[in-house]
């Protein structure tokens, strides 16, 4: 059977454009590194580093909300010291007030120090974050999680309320892993805020002109906030132990992620990373078919009826 010229400049067209989109390829391929550039290239490598590159995905939102979580309960844990630090200030207080040998202005000084530090840890526990987010009232951000209360009008905190609620905020750490992020005032004054109350009611006692500092009464109430004072400061060693807690373990996840993550990334470049002494020969071969195929086009193309006579 005749070839004609026509159907010998369509075949070379056909071979040439293979070879170029061949040679482009693999051009590409040297260019990027990579051997993977269509998931044609190698449909079960491609599979696999799809699913590599979700869970890395996944990996680094983990690792952002552990950042973020792990923020902003140091920033508790801090805030929550210096309020322990302000109730051991106050039992000093308290066990001086008790020693029986105080006069009336000296308990009426114990009794403004009591209540500035009282002031300072309602203030400390107002905390709002950089979102202006109140964050020690459970899952109730949006206004103070303690309200002072002024009876008399005076200016003066007669009683506080507490108008957060139990709940606690989580946050995903790792594949089905969540976390509580915050700890309430309610888990360690409880919700009727009893410690803040009998202090603030025992500071105005003794800042009363008419006080008796033998009073029975008064050294009975200077008792019963001591003990108020030690169950509340209990309470809130145990929520600032839970914190350290908490971010001991993100900390953990955190490493064991971090080393999933290294493996993934290694996988992922055995799959994908381009093996360039290969991918040089197979270039070298393109070029050279390239060339011959222009070479037999060049000839093919000169040739007419009158060149064969």
């Amino acid at each position: 059977m005749r070839v004609s010229t026509q159907q010998s400049y369509v075949s070379m067209t056909e071979s040439f454009n293979s070879l170029s989109s061949e040679l482009s390829h693999v051009v590409t391929q040297m260019a990027t590194g990579k051997s993977i550039l269509l998931p044609s290239d190698d449909p079960i490598a491609a599979t696999r580093i799809t699913q590599l590159n979700r869970q890395q995905s996944a990996l680094d939102q983990y690792q952002s909300n552990i950042d973020s979580a792990s923020a902003g309960m140091s920033q508790q844990e801090s805030i929550l010291d210096g309020v322990n630090n302000d109730l051991l200030a106050i039992r000093d207080d308290l066990l001086e007030a008790a020693n029986g040998t105080n006069t009336t202005d000296s308990l009426a000084s114990l009794g403004q120090d009591i209540q500035s530090l009282t002031e300072a840890m309602v203030a400390a526990l107002n905390y709002q974050d950089e979102d202006g987010h109140y964050v020690f009232g459970g899952t109730v951000n949006d206004q103070p999680p303690i309200m002072a209360v002024d009876d008399d009008g005076d200016g003066v905190a007669d009683s506080y309320t507490y108008q957060g609620n139990g709940d606690h905020r989580q946050t995903t750490v790792s594949n089905g892993v969540e976390v509580d992020t915050n700890v309430a005032v309610s888990d360690f004054f409880g919700s009727n805020l009893d410690v803040l109350n009998t202090l603030t009611s025992l500071s105005q006692e003794l800042q009363d002109p008419s006080v008796d500092p033998a009073d029975p009464q008064v050294q009975a109430d200077i008792s019963n906030a001591i003990d108020v004072v030690d169950d509340a400061s209990d309470s809130l060693n145990a929520s600032i132990a839970s914190l350290g807690e908490t971010q001991n373990t993100m900390s953990m996840l955190s490493g064991a992620q971090t080393d999933i993550a290294t493996t993934n990334d290694q996988l992922i470049g055995s799959l994908s990373d381009l093996d360039y002494g290969p991918a040089s020969i197979e270039f070298t071969g393109l070029e050279m078919a390239m060339e011959a195929t222009l070479k037999t086009y060049s000839k093919v193309s000169e040739l007419n009826l009158f060149s064969v006579i």
